[in-house]
């Protein structure tokens, strides 16, 4: 699942970070939309949006760019893995940086 942040205009439609999460489920990485429980998948949710909206106004300050590619892995003890991609070793401090 693709989770934007707002950023103005009508409802539903995302100018912001997108963040793709998956979930481990039986041992298997899946979808968010494949949890069957909906309070855990909301969660997973928060957790992308809130990710999103920090990640939002992030920008290399060599090279002016955003990350991309942004993705959230939740693992099934809480644990969760940031991965995206970046133009250089300074975005990732700068992510680092804006997720403390």
């Amino acid at each position: 699942m693709k989770l934007g942040v707002p950023m103005g205009g009508q409802l539903g439609e995302h100018r912001g970070m997108h963040v793709t999460v998956t979930v481990t489920v039986r041992g298997k990485r899946v979808p968010v939309e494949q949890v069957s429980d909906r309070r855990a998948a909301a969660a997973f949710e928060q957790a992308a949006r809130d990710v999103g909206k920090r990640l939002g106004a992030v920008k290399c300050p060599e090279h002016r760019k955003p990350p991309t590619n942004v993705r959230v892995h939740f693992e099934p003890n809480g644990a969760a893995d940031l991965a995206y991609d970046s133009c250089c070793e300074k975005l990732g401090q700068a992510v680092q940086k804006a997720l403390g």
